[in-house]
């Protein structure tokens, strides 16, 4: 036998810096003939550099994987914690995260052949996480880079506008491999600009015990918790939005010294930022959009790399500002469709402030999204009475009303 060791330099050393990398949604077994253990994986995420990992339990509709895994964790570095995949396959997929006891029934809603007539809300399973100092979001919500469109809206989870809109939603995933990020992302502006604190997540969502399938981490998030890392300051660090999501570009986003998740006090009309970028691919741009609207766009860089950018903003009276990475050709060790990165808020004087105009402009948007969804949701059930969808809609669509005539 002979051993070969490699010893690879790192563009960014993130765990000197205070940052800690997780794959929020993967799983370990996803059908196959050949079943994985746990502790099968601790060594690729290891060579990955993923600092913590929640495998999702999921179903496949017609059976439920890996309940007896269920209480299995690694306290170690690297953390391992499983969490739980809610596939009401009709309304949008949620993971959820840090939770105690697993959600009932894991699958609902039409063209299922249990409880497919049921009339149960995604918001339940989010309710039921939050109960449990735990946090939910929806996972890949977006696969086309522009939902805005007739067509395009048909590719929202159906519920998703509904849940955000009403503050269900803790997390959203902007990153993974079978969604499109800045598709997601895009909508996600539109929460934050009526003041809904969402942060973003990254989920690689591959099957382990695939043999033919992207590396754990292949997309991910990076967190800034407050002190060592543990499943509660990294959870912490999550929901407050100390993090940025990523399949390749590593980035230090900083405006007036403030970094995501925290408040710039604009006092003065003009702020300072920086954005460190530190690659491992080329990538086409670099993006700032204050409260959705791009503000700078410039160059990014040709090759793998470091590279750092500065410049000044008028600040807005409230609202949010984030940075973003993307473009250009898929090189190892991306497996991704496109470079892309992109921070959680940096917040304007208060955390969930916003500006007026941006608040009528963005509801009246998601309001038009809400009609897709609502004739969606009603195609799906058919004559299937459902009251507590129907008023959940109805209580969305009322509160983005007063947005839009106020």
């Amino acid at each position: 036998n002979q051993t070969t060791e490699i010893n690879l330099e790192k563009i960014w050393d993130a765990q000197k810096n205070g940052w800690y990398s997780g794959d929020n949604h993967f799983h370990l077994n996803y059908g196959g003939s050949n079943q994985l253990d746990p502790t099968d994986i601790i060594l690729d995420l290891k060579a990955e550099d993923v600092d913590v990992a929640f495998p999702l339990l999921a179903n496949l509709g017609q059976r439920f994987l890996e309940q007896n895994l269920w209480n299995w964790k690694h306290e170690e570095a690297p953390l391992i914690y499983f969490g739980q995949e809610v596939r009401s396959h009709f309304l949008g997929h949620l993971g959820l995260l840090g939770i105690k006891d697993l959600y009932w029934p894991w699958v609902w809603g039409p063209y299922y052949d249990i409880y497919g007539r049921d009339d149960r809300l995604n918001a339940e399973p989010l309710q039921f996480a939050r109960s449990q100092d735990a946090l939910g979001g929806y996972v890949h919500p977006v696969s086309v880079r522009n939902p805005f469109t007739d067509k395009g809206a048909r590719r929202i989870p159906i519920e998703l506008i509904a849940d955000s809109v009403l503050g269900e939603t803790d997390i959203i995933e902007i990153g993974c491999l079978w969604s499109d990020e800045i598709g997601t992302a895009n909508l996600w502006h539109h929460f934050l600009n009526i003041g809904m604190p969402i942060t973003v997540s990254a989920g690689s969502d591959v099957m382990n015990d695939l043999y033919r399938t992207m590396a754990i981490g292949a997309t991910r998030v990076y967190v800034k918790p407050r002190g060592s890392l543990t499943l509660s300051s990294y959870l912490q660090a999550l929901k407050e939005g100390k993090s940025f999501a990523t399949n390749g570009p590593l980035i230090e986003f900083k405006v007036n010294e403030k970094i995501p998740g925290e408040i710039v006090d604009t006092e003065t009309e003009k702020v300072n930022w920086t954005l460190d970028v530190h690659a491992p691919c080329a990538y086409d741009k670099i993006e700032i959009f204050v409260n959705g609207t791009l503000v700078v766009s410039k160059k990014g860089n040709h090759k793998p790399g470091s590279k750092s950018f500065k410049g000044a903003f008028e600040a807005p009276a409230g609202g949010w500002v984030t940075a973003r990475v993307s473009g250009g050709a898929i090189e190892w060790p991306l497996m991704d469709s496109y470079p892309y990165a992109e921070t959680s808020p940096i917040w304007f004087n208060k955390i969930g402030s916003s500006e007026k105009f941006k608040v009528k402009e963005s509801a009246q948007i998601l309001l038009d999204l809400l009609q897709v969804s609502t004739s969606r949701l009603k195609e799906g059930y058919g004559d299937t009475p459902i009251p507590k969808l129907t008023s959940h809609f109805e209580k969305a669509k009322s509160k983005l009303e007063n947005m839009v005539n106020n």
